[in-house]
């Protein structure tokens, strides 16, 4: 699940900086970064240290499987550094979790993982056990209610991003995708994104050829693509004019195709 849907479950909050890592051991900042992440916010000090007794910091050099859709879910994966990405059955990429994000929450009262998850170069993971996840949230009251909320959150926004694909061409679900981006980022006129491109696809539903096609549109606004994994957004009002056109000539004016396109637009966005 991504974090920005989590914080805006519960109050809104900024997620924390956790660009700067040391370059030796950095496994040794992350139950200081792990206390910053919301919802362990809500746990004190004596709670946290019980938390993580046990738990595993893990390191990619390379990409790496995390665990396989239908394996036993034995952890909680908190995503500290990096990006890991979910993948469907077929091996699609799903969704994208950057740091700081959490993953397998719904998973922990399954039993199961509905997803595979795949750590990309360079991610520094904490794996904390489903036992002492499960007596956090049995001793927490205030923590066992924000799971409930990061849950809530996920499906909310599985059923915002599938009424997107149903109802918005790639071209709006990207310029969305990057104005949403932008905002949470506080960006007002320029913005740089780095975020591998194949998750950015995986998320919208894209494939690979038509998130190519879709990012070339936005050229036109401004939108670069300066390598592999980074995209610039050179002027936000440009992004976001086009969108609204782009909106407008989708089809007649007044049609109900269009109105379900802007519904659907407006949901994705949460608006």
């Amino acid at each position: 699940m991504r974090l920005d849907d989590a914080v805006s479950a519960m109050r809104r909050a900024p997620p924390p900086g956790f660009g700067r890592w040391p370059r030796r051991r950095p496994e040794r900042l992350a139950l200081d970064r792990l206390s910053q992440v919301p919802p362990f916010t809500l746990l004190s000090g004596d709670q946290l240290n019980d938390l993580v007794a046990g738990a595993e910091v893990l390191q990619f050099t390379e990409t790496t499987p995390l665990f396989d859709a239908q394996d036993p879910a034995d952890a909680l994966y908190v995503v500290l550094r990096g990006t890991v990405v979910l993948l469907g059955p077929d091996g699609v990429i799903i969704d994208g979790i950057g740091a700081p994000g959490i993953l397998g929450v719904a998973d922990l009262f399954s039993g199961r993982h509905m997803f595979g998850a795949e750590a990309m170069a360079g991610p520094l993971v904490m794996k904390l056990s489903r036992s002492a996840v499960l007596g956090a949230l049995e001793r927490n009251g205030a923590l066992a209610n924000a799971f409930l909320g990061l849950i809530a959150a996920s499906t909310q926004s599985l059923a915002n991003a599938l009424m997107a694909q149903r109802c918005l061409t790639g071209v709006q679900r990207l310029a969305g995708f990057l104005l949403d981006q932008a905002e949470l980022a506080g960006a007002d006129h320029s913005f740089v994104l780095d975020i591998p491109k194949k998750v950015i696809a995986g998320q919208l539903g894209m494939t690979p050829a038509h998130f190519a096609r879709s990012l070339t549109r936005l050229t036109e606004a401004g939108v670069e693509r300066r390598n592999r994994n980074t995209i610039v957004v050179n002027d936000i009002s440009a992004l976001r004019g086009l969108l609204q056109g782009e909106l407008g000539v989708a089809t007649q004016d007044g049609s109900t195709a269009q109105h379900k396109q802007l519904a659907a637009y407006r949901t994705f966005r949460n608006v």
